[in-house]
C-alpha cells in the first residue's frame, strides 16, 4: 500500500486528483488543505506520504513526503519536486506517475526494486499473464513447463511487492507492460 498526500490550491483539481487514484486499490490517498498564501501544509499535522501531488514545490513537499510530484502547466525549474506532470494529463498518466514515484520510494528502500529488476522471462511472463493468459498457456507460448510458469510467478510477485496475481496484473498494467502488444501477436 502506496501513501499518497495531495496538496494543491485549487479544491477541485484536489477532489479530481483524490477520485482519479481512489481507484487504485494499492493507494491510500489523503487530500491536504492548503495553509497560508504560500500553500504549505503543516508538517507535524499530517502523516508521512510516499508520494505528494501537489502544484507547489518548496522545502516543506520533502517534509511531507518522500517524493514529490509537481502538477503543472509547464515544467519548471523547481526546487523540491523530483517528478513533473503536465497538469493536463490523463488519470492513466497521473496513475502512472504516482506509481511510478512511490516505487522509486520503495525501491530506494529496498523494499520493491524497479520494473527493471525483473529478469527478461519474468517481463514475459508477466506480459502473458497481464494479457489474460493462463499459466498453461502461457508455458505454451514460452516452451516451459507451467510449474516453471507458477515459479516466476511467485518472484514477480515477491519482487513487486504485490498479495495476489490480481494486484500484479492491475500493477503491470498501470505501469505500461506490453500486455497489448502481446494479445495482437495472437493466441495459439
Amino acid at each position: 500500500m502506496y501513501r499518497v498526500g495531495v496538496l494543491h490550491s485549487h479544491p477541485l483539481i484536489a477532489w479530481a486528483v483524490d477520485r482519479a487514484l481512489a481507484t487504485v486499490p494499492d493507494l491510500q490517498v489523503s487530500v491536504l488543505d492548503p495553509v497560508g498564501p504560500d500553500r504549505a501544509a503543516e508538517p507535524a499535522a499530517a502523516p508521512p506520504f510516499d508520494v505528494l501531488v501537489t502544484d507547489h514545490a518548496s522545502t516543506a513537499g520533502k517534509q511531507l513526503a518522500a517524493r514529490v510530484l509537481l502538477m503543472c502547466p509547464a515544467r519548471p525549474v523547481a526546487l523540491g519536486a523530483d517528478e513533473y506532470l503536465h497538469d493536463r494529463s490523463s488519470p492513466d498518466d497521473l496513475i502512472r506517475a504516482v506509481h511510478g514515484a512511490a516505487l522509486k520510494v520503495r525501491s530506494s528502500a529496498g523494499a520493491v526494486p524497479a520494473r527493471g529488476a525483473l529478469s527478461p522471462r519474468e517481463q514475459q511472463v508477466l506480459d502473458f499473464i497481464a494479457a489474460g493468459l493462463t499459466h498453461a498457456q502461457t508455458a505454451r507460448r514460452l516452451g516451459i513447463s507451467q510449474h516453471t510458469v507458477d515459479t516466476h510467478v511467485k518472484r514477480i510477485r515477491a519482487k513487486l511487492g504485490v498479495g495476489n496475481k490480481a494486484e500484479m496484473v492491475r500493477l503491470a498494467l498501470a505501469r505500461g507492460t506490453r500486455a497489448l502488444a502481446v494479445t495482437a501477436a495472437g493466441s495459439h
